[in-house]
């Protein structure tokens, strides 16, 4: 993996593989691979700011470049472990999310089938249902969703329409090998929740740890009891980040911006924690670069976590899970 831009081959355009990993544009070509990235540049009904989602992928793998296949935190080489492949951006439908849903999870199974972890560069968050849809039909057993998100996502549409960045994680939970009493979400606050969904998300079994409680008890212990709830068996979870659950100081580039979130340190130790168990799949979802500084740190960040989570696998692979918790 190449740590400068102009000696790393381009998808399209000037943008790369994400962390200058092998692009294969059919998957069943890429061999053996632990994991494979894709891109679903997918933007729906807005509920605050609308666009710009659609460019998340190309910009996070942009900012991928930044971080090589070396990590001083965790101290070492993730090629040595794992083979990650870059297979692309989802040909999506703009306004038609059934179909362009319907093409996502047909990619997805692709990878499935291959073996490998799909990690999947949204997209508005509406795109995880049918990733997790994907996971879960492939598994054909419990399957646990760890999210941290500022909204809960249970509505049962906005503006008629059942698949929206509103809805995720109602869709989620109506699918027959999730049980919601396997949902954990971490870091809800602020009054863009609506009134039902807390007394929604009781009924259905979720698990929520709203931002004051984190603050207090510590981003470490509410993860790894989240995890005992998604995965009480041990069976890998699906993880979902939602860019908007850091707080815009470090992530101003999303739709529904909410301040008080968590730091991009705190974000960070979440999805090592979150994903150093394995995960049946794993997201970023709503990265708006038409909205970010003009630094990019929103999608550097969003980087950052997809590049967290691979190194999570080939810590797994390593035998060694905790090697960035050291003194």
């Amino acid at each position: 993996m190449a740590l400068s831009p102009a000696d790393v081959a381009k998808i399209y355009g000037d943008v790369p593989s994400f962390m200058a990993c092998p692009f294969v544009r059919d998957i069943s070509k890429a061999g053996h691979a632990d994991a494979v990235v894709i891109g679903m540049p997918y933007d729906g009904i807005a509920t605050f700011r609308g666009g710009a989602t659609r460019r998340a992928p190309q910009e996070i793998r942009k900012y991928s470049l930044l971080f090589g296949s070396y990590s001083l935190d965790w101290d070492f080489n993730v090629e040595d472990h794992t083979r990650i492949f870059d297979c692309g951006d989802v040909d999506v439908v703009p306004g038609d999310a059934v179909e362009s849903y319907r093409r996502l999870e047909a990619r997805m199974a692709e990878i499935l089938k291959l073996g490998a972890v799909p990690m999947m560069m949204g997209g508005d968050h509406g795109v995880t249902y049918p990733a997790v849809k994907a996971v879960a039909s492939h598994g054909r057993r419990p399957l646990g969703f760890l999210l941290f998100d500022t909204h809960l996502d249970l509505s049962e549409s906005f503006n008629n329409d059942r698949l929206t960045r509103a809805s995720p994680v109602l869709r989620i939970c109506e699918l027959p090998e999730v049980d919601p009493r396997r949902v954990a979400i971490i870091g809800p606050k602020g009054a863009r929740n609506l009134p039902e969904w807390t007394p929604l998300a009781r009924e259905l079994g979720i698990t929520i740890y709203p931002d004051r409680v984190v603050e207090k008890r510590g981003i470490e212990a509410v993860v790894k009891e989240a995890l005992d709830i998604v995965s009480p068996d041990g069976y890998p979870p699906y993880v979902s980040v939602d860019i908007d659950v850091i707080d815009p100081a470090y992530a101003p580039g999303t739709n529904s911006i909410e301040p008080g979130g968590f730091t991009a340190r705190e974000i960070i130790t979440g999805v090592r924690l979150g994903c150093e168990r394995g995960f049946s799949g794993f997201d970023v979802v709503e990265v708006s670069p038409d909205y970010d500084s003009a630094t990019g740190h929103t999608s550097t960040l969003a980087a950052k976590l997809m590049v967290e989570a691979v190194f999570c696998l080939a810590a797994q692979k390593a035998g060694n899970i905790r090697s960035w918790d050291r003194d």
